[in-house]
């Protein structure tokens, strides 16, 4: 009876297995945490102490190689290659915790594990929550990059145990045959903080000395005719999934990717389709900054080069809008980490409980990081719909005046004279600068503020080249200002808005020793040239 029940219980036990994960062994297919058990030779140990990371000159970085004894899942596997890994802000000694590349085929041929012959073995020290990774990948993946996916492992190094990391395919052949048919094109490592540009290193092609791909692509993105940038750019590039990729960027705030730094990312040339793609790697940073904006600095030269066309903005503006929607999901994303911190609590209260209080503290930051993004994305990405709208005249009356004094005691009013509600603005002594302003939010296109002015006695200060009266709107040029004493006339300022939305502050402003000026209040209106 015992035995019957025995052999009920692991029929039970091996079914439910199946249906958690299906007949697949590959390991990236379901939640699980590897283990790993390492053994390095003490030669090979003294061997990668002599590894480092050179910020300054990363070219310079040693990073040898040593042979290693390993069992994954307490499978065997025999003289596997394994380096340190990481750059300036996960670089750590073997005598600490190191990140570590493995690869089991260097030395014997078609050595794998499921499937799979190399890996990355990421220490997680700039992420508490070993979740960074894992969710930002997926977020790639389900949006149509070919991203490398993650789990969890333990490591243990010649019989010290280094705690929890985060295990990741290696990018290699295997890894090309996966998403592509053809896998001679180059793919190319970013390095640390490298453009396209730079000399990149060749990790796999059937020709890494021919650059010649690149080259073009390159010629492409620094092309100086505007009217020539973007066909240049779509012989070269796959333009739809560069789009996404930058989209995601800014919506999970990857400062570390290629869109805003460059960096951490692989250039593929895909030979299926002839253009290079953009593929993610290192995602442990993400979310930091839930308040980023939707148009952050962009520093990868592509994407620079791309925003100068405002067609190429509006574009980026519907991608980010159509992944919020789609595939950007906040309380999906809470959930997969509060799935993943499920997985990962045994394995951290049975080494530490003060590093299950880390991971708890670190998982918690990040679900409050993902829920505090999605409401600011939420807002911004709604902007079109409470932009100022235009009527067939093509004007609108501007309301609504703030005051701002920047300098000195200037003093304003709101008046009526002559039957004229008006802006007043009086300077006192010394210098003085202050504005009436008005927000307004616009979508994209070529704007005229229009005003009414006079003014009485202006005196600008002693090399002044902006003082006197004005109306101009943030960020435009400095147009014509009054001086002196003048009777009512027309003032205008013309300007461009060239992201898709974008909030322009209208002023009526003042600099100068001494005068005073009037703006006619009933006047105030913005065109929309085009």
């Amino acid at each position: 009876m015992k035995f019957i029940s025995f052999i009920w219980i692991l029929s039970v036990w091996m079914n439910l297995g199946f249906i958690m994960h299906g007949a697949s062994k590959d390991p990236f297919d379901f939640d699980q945490v590897i283990h790993f058990k390492i053994e390095i030779p003490d030669a090979g140990i003294e061997i990668l102490r002599q590894s480092n990371f050179q910020r300054r000159w990363p070219d310079s970085s040693h990073r040898p190689k040593v042979k290693a004894q390993v069992r994954i899942n307490d499978e065997p596997f025999k003289d596997v290659s394994v380096r340190l890994k990481g750059a300036a802000g996960s670089f750590r000694s073997i005598d600490s915790k190191p990140a570590l590349t493995l690869n089991l085929d260097s030395h014997i041929k078609d050595q794998q594990f499921e499937g799979y012959d190399k890996f990355y073995l990421n220490n997680s020290v700039q992420d508490r929550s070993y979740c960074n990774e894992i969710i930002c990948r997926e977020l790639f993946q389900r949006a149509g990059i070919p991203t490398p996916r993650a789990t969890h492992a333990t490591v243990e190094l010649n019989g010290r145990d280094l705690g929890l990391y985060v295990m990741i395919e290696g990018f290699n052949k295997k890894w090309l045959k996966r998403h592509f048919d053809q896998i001679g094109g180059n793919l190319y490592d970013s390095g640390f903080l490298k453009d396209i540009h730079a000399n990149l290193t060749v990790n796999v092609g059937k020709t890494p000395e021919d650059h010649s791909a690149k080259n073009n692509l390159i010629a492409a993105v620094y092309e100086k005719d505007l009217s020539k940038l973007l066909p240049g750019i779509m012989r070269h590039l796959d333009l739809d999934m560069f789009l996404t990729h930058v989209a995601l960027d800014t919506l999970t705030w990857n400062w570390d990717g290629y869109a805003m730094k460059p960096n951490n990312y692989r250039l593929y040339h895909n030979l299926d389709t002839g253009k290079f793609q953009f593929i993610p790697h290192g995602m442990d940073q993400m979310f930091q900054n839930p308040q980023g904006s939707i148009y952050p600095r962009f520093r990868g030269v592509t994407v620079l080069s791309l925003m100068r066309l405002p067609a190429m903005q509006q574009q980026y503006f519907k991608r980010m809008l159509h992944l919020y929607g789609t595939v950007f999901k906040p309380k999906q994303l809470v959930n997969r980490v509060d799935q993943l911190a499920a997985v990962i609590e045994p394995e951290l209260k049975k080494r530490s409980l003060r590093e299950w209080d880390r991971n708890q503290r670190g998982i918690q930051r990040l679900k409050d990081s993902i829920g505090a993004r999605g409401d600011f994305l939420g807002w911004e990405l709604s902007a079109p719909e409470r932009a100022l709208k235009f009527p067939d005249a093509g004007f609108v009356s501007i309301r609504n005046w703030k005051t701002s004094r920047l300098r000195g005691d200037i003093q304003f009013r709101n008046a009526n004279e002559n039957n004229k509600q008006v802006l007043v603005i009086e300077s006192g002594s010394g210098i003085n600068i202050g504005r009436w302003y008005s927000p307004q939010l616009l979508t994209q296109g070529t704007y005229r503020f229009e005003a009414r002015v006079r003014c009485e006695n202006v005196v600008a200060a002693p090399n002044d080249l902006y003082g006197g009266v004005r109306v101009r709107a943030s960020g435009s040029r400095i147009n014509a200002v009054l001086s002196g004493t003048r009777n009512w006339t027309w003032m205008a300022a013309e300007f461009l808005v060239s992201q898709p939305v974008e909030e322009v502050e209208l002023s009526c402003e003042f600099r100068g020793m001494q005068g005073r000026t009037w703006f006619e209040e009933g006047s105030f209106r913005l065109v929309k040239l085009r």
